[in-house]
């Protein structure tokens, strides 16, 4: 799909509401209001956490976007003229990738407040449907900070968007109660319980979503908490990251639901395509174990682009949501700064705790929120057909 021209992509837009009713359709085969097993439930969940993976039929675009709008990116080619406006923050209301930014991220959170309606639903089931409704939101606040909050209980109709600080304190809501409900982290079995949300996944997201809110001693009491749990630990190779991580999704070569590395590999040059910056390229120490996440030694034949690659360019990159590095990154900047020395120390790098921020987790879709907090204002319009079918967005 990813190779089709933007004017397909606007024929096919067409077709959205009939694609949205099968789709709700098929969902709704599985009646919240009647008797569900343990295993019916988690099919709602897996099908929530598809649409974390998918939430459109550009998906990538839906996960790259913070990205594009950050400045990790060197741009190669813009196939797309949308991206390019992302990329300079000149979106206009009627962008058409605009709308996937903004309508596909509630069909995840949709799912997730079905399932919170169950009657059959365990706590912990329930929990992982507030975790992907918190990192929903959290997507949607990156992109256009306050937005309409849509709850288990909030009836059809018109809806004003919530501020800001409300859409945070919503979003640190939902993963306070998810961080008590989740069963924990099982080391024994790491490679499973790193694919699903667990205890230790919503704290970690809790840690980061109270940095963005001004709490750093909050989101330092949450990182250390997982620091000194002793089930994960920075990995002396950063390629090999299976000790890192607190939570991924998994991409899948048949479905394609990964292609954000591709994207930033040299094989998208003809389409829309990403290298990596040269100002983070900078921050790379002559000895810095992070070089081995960067193509630099192809870059002569590369028209001299260095690529990440973070990712799998084969369009079944996994997707990152939380790893231990950005837990120790936390606790330095809430004032441990011995947390800092650990990680410099097995990366090979003396740089700022910005810049550690920056390099250690580029491409992992946190560096936007990094530049509102130093001030960026730039956000994302609402699209003009949300406002269009809610008169109450734009006031």
């Amino acid at each position: 799909m990813k190779k089709l021209s933007i004017l397909l992509l606007a024929f096919g837009m067409l077709f959205t509401s009939c694609d949205r009713a099968l789709e709700a359709e098929s969902f709704a085969s599985l009646d919240a209001n009647s008797p569900l097993s343990t295993s019916d439930v988690d099919k709602l969940l897996t099908g929530a956490y598809k649409r974390i993976m998918e939430p459109s039929g550009y998906p990538y675009f839906n996960v790259m976007a913070p990205e594009v709008m950050a400045d990790n990116f060197k741009p190669v080619k813009f196939q797309f003229v949308q991206l390019q406006y992302l990329f300079e923050h000149v979106v206009p209301p009627g962008d058409i990738l605009l709308s996937y930014y903004y309508k596909d991220f509630y069909t995840a959170i949709s799912r997730a407040n079905t399932i919170m309606k169950v009657p059959s639903a365990s706590a912990a089931q329930v929990g992982k449907a507030r975790y992907v409704r918190a990192l929903s939101y959290l997507r949607l606040y990156d992109l256009y900070e306050g937005v309409p909050l849509v709850d288990e209980n909030t009836a059809p109709g018109p809806i004003k968007a919530s501020t800001g600080p409300e859409v945070l304190a919503f979003i640190i809501a939902d993963l306070k109660a998810a961080k008590a409900a989740i069963e924990p982290f099982d080391a024994s079995n790491a490679g499973l319980v790193q694919l699903t949300p667990t205890r230790e996944a919503a704290q970690a997201l809790l840690a980061r979503v109270l940095r963005m809110n001004g709490d750093i001693a909050g989101a330092g009491v949450e990182a250390e908490a997982l620091i000194n749990s002793g089930k994960f630990s920075i990995s002396a190779d950063p390629k090999d990251y299976k000790s890192e991580v607190i939570l991924k999704f998994a991409g899948n070569k048949a479905e394609e639901n990964g292609s954000w590395g591709w994207i930033m590999s040299y094989d998208a040059r003809t389409w829309n395509c990403f290298a990596a910056a040269d100002d983070l390229l900078a921050l790379l120490g002559a000895n810095d174990t992070r070089r081995s996440l960067f193509d630099i030694a192809e870059a002569p034949s590369t028209g001299g682009f260095v690529f990440s690659n973070k990712y799998s360019p084969n369009d079944d990159s996994d997707l990152l949501i939380s790893r231990i590095p950005e837990m120790y990154l936390i606790s330095a900047e809430a004032g441990n700064t011995a947390r800092l020395t650990e990680l410099q120390n097995i990366r090979n790098s003396s740089l700022s705790l910005d810049n550690e921020r920056r390099l250690e987790l580029s491409f992992e879709w946190v560096r936007w929120s990094d530049l509102k907090l130093k001030g960026e204002k730039y956000k994302l319009p609402f699209p003009q057909g949300a406002m269009d079918a809610n008169e109450l967005l734009g006031k």
